[in-house]
């Protein structure tokens, strides 16, 4: 008996031990089970081996000391750690124009390329007005925050893309009227080729434009016909004011030239041969200056705006006796129902203009119109552009249109009715090298040196236009010339983007940015 019982104590204590050791570990064992292994440095101490941006950051959270530690440069450490610690701001490419991002804490910086800017590099500086006019349609600004800024003419506003305008009136200026866009459908006013825009330079500086400062500008050569005293003109004085008539009305006044009037056969002449006649419409800015005696056009200009034009200086100081302007003008021995004729209030001289010294020097002079003038499809003002814009147009136009009722030929008759003609800038060595009198930085010339097509006399004070983009912009002011389309000679112009400045102070004419 006492067998048996030692017999199942010692199977009961086997069967224990076997039932223990299948279902439990040991507690060493257990715990090696949940717990990591820990890095380690291949057996070596972890403060001898170099530090490792993977096993020091990415595997664990570092701290910027250990950061430091990787890189050994407070620089590369702060670019890893404004990433590491907020998100890359760069992961999404917010820079533009192949700018370069750099990751800040919540924030980037976008190191542009050349020619760009803007917090993203959106604004592209480098096309600027000397590249392509900065892409707008009329004016661009240089701006050195905003980079290329279009501008539009007085009448246009930009448009969404801020770079084109449109036409905030009937009757924009430079832009012809319906009914003569319909009737010269499929055909131009000159047939020019595009300008070439890629060695273009504008400087589009804005002025303040004030009435008070126009006036003091020009004080000294303005003829004032309203506020006149009953003085008669002294000979010898240009820029007094002139004697008005005893009932009140138009003045009678006269000038007395400093300079003799010009004669038909002298070598130097008022300044269309080789032309053709224009279509009735097709010059809507053209202006008649008409002798009040002899009702015959002495000169000629163009109409900047509902009051005012502008022509030659010296057609003013040699005029002979009153006159009055016509606009709509065509053939002038018919009424044509589209003539709108206006007397002529104040006479602004440039204050450079000196007959005394040069007839044709700051040839330019501006006219006030005692009523203002009512647009229609024959009666547009041209645009007038910024000093920049008007020079490129000036160099790079393949040619430019002159009008008037001038004579047809040297010492031949006057047109009655107004021609037009084709010309293209002259280099201005070949210019001063051409003529046997002295042309100044005011002036340039245009036309051919063997083609007989030329303004010629009668012509003077009248358009030197040029178009861009199907808009028309005054360039010059037809001023003198040796004979007319003579062989080796050129027509003389005043340079009006010498005198930008002056014009847009006493007319108060601006581009507009709105």
């Amino acid at each position: 008996m006492g067998k048996i019982c030692l017999s199942l104590l010692v199977v009961s204590l086997l069967v224990d031990k076997w039932l223990t050791s299948g279902v439990f570990v040991s507690h060493q064992s257990a715990t090696s089970v949940l717990m990591r292994r820990k890095r380690h440095n291949s057996g070596h101490l972890e403060e001898m081996v170099r530090d490792n941006l993977e096993r020091e950051c990415i595997e664990e959270r570092c701290s910027w000391e250990e950061a430091r530690e990787v890189f050994e440069n407070n620089e590369k450490t702060m670019e890893f750690w404004n990433g590491y610690t907020d998100g890359d701001q760069c992961e999404s490419s917010p820079c533009q124009n192949g700018a370069r991002c750099e990751d800040g804490l919540s924030s980037y910086v976008c190191w542009c390329a050349t020619g760009f800017g803007g917090k993203n590099c959106e604004i592209q500086i480098a096309r600027q007005c000397d590249v392509e006019n900065g892409g707008c349609m009329q004016f661009c600004i240089e701006d050195k925050v905003r980079g290329a800024t279009c501008a539009c003419a007085p009448g246009y506003r930009r448009t969404t893309d801020k770079r084109s305008c449109e036409p905030l009136i009937q009757y924009p200026c430079g832009q012809l009227g319906k009914t003569i866009r319909d009737k010269l459908s499929g055909r131009s006013l000159i047939d020019a080729e595009t300008v070439n825009q890629h060695e273009m330079s504008l400087n589009n500086t804005h002025v303040n434009m004030s009435a008070e400062n126009a006036e003091t500008t020009s004080e000294n050569n303005t003829l004032s016909l309203t506020n006149a005293t009953a003085s008669p003109v002294p000979p010898v004085v240009i820029n007094s004011t002139l004697q008005p008539t005893p009932d009140g009305g138009i003045p009678t006044w006269k000038f007395y030239p400093t300079l003799p009037t010009i004669k038909a056969d002298t070598s130097i002449d008022e300044r269309i041969v080789g032309g053709n006649e224009a279509t009735r419409g097709e010059i809507p800015w053209q202006v008649a200056i008409i002798n009040k005696a002899t009702s015959l056009v002495f000169c000629g200009g163009t109409l900047l705006s509902e009051i005012w034009v502008i022509t030659a200086a010296h057609c003013i100081v040699q005029s002979k006796g009153p006159f009055f302007i016509r606009l709509g003008e065509h053939d002038v021995r018919q009424d044509e129902k589209s003539e709108s004729e206006h007397e002529v209030d104040k006479i602004i001289l440039h204050p450079h203009y000196d007959p005394k010294k040069s007839l044709y020097n700051h040839d330019i002079a501006i006219l006030h119109l005692s009523t203002p003038v009512t647009f229609s499809d024959y009666i547009i003002p041209v645009c007038l552009g910024p000093k920049g814009f008007t020079e490129f147009l000036l160099r790079n136009a393949a040619t430019a249109l002159v009008s008037g009722w001038g004579r047809m030929r040297y010492n031949g008759r006057e047109s009655t009715t107004l021609q037009k003609v084709e010309v293209p800038y002259v280099d201005r060595t070949e210019c001063k090298g051409s003529s046997s009198d002295h042309v100044s930085r005011f002036m340039f010339c245009a036309g051919y040196s063997t083609v007989q097509k030329d303004a010629c006399q009668g012509d003077s004070g009248g358009p030197h236009v040029s178009q861009y983009k199907n808009t028309w912009f005054l360039t010059g002011i037809v001023s003198w010339g040796e004979e007319c389309a003579k062989e080796g000679k050129y027509g003389i112009y005043t340079r009006v983007s010498k005198y930008f400045h002056w014009i847009s102070n006493v007319t108060g004419l601006t581009s507009s940015t709105n």
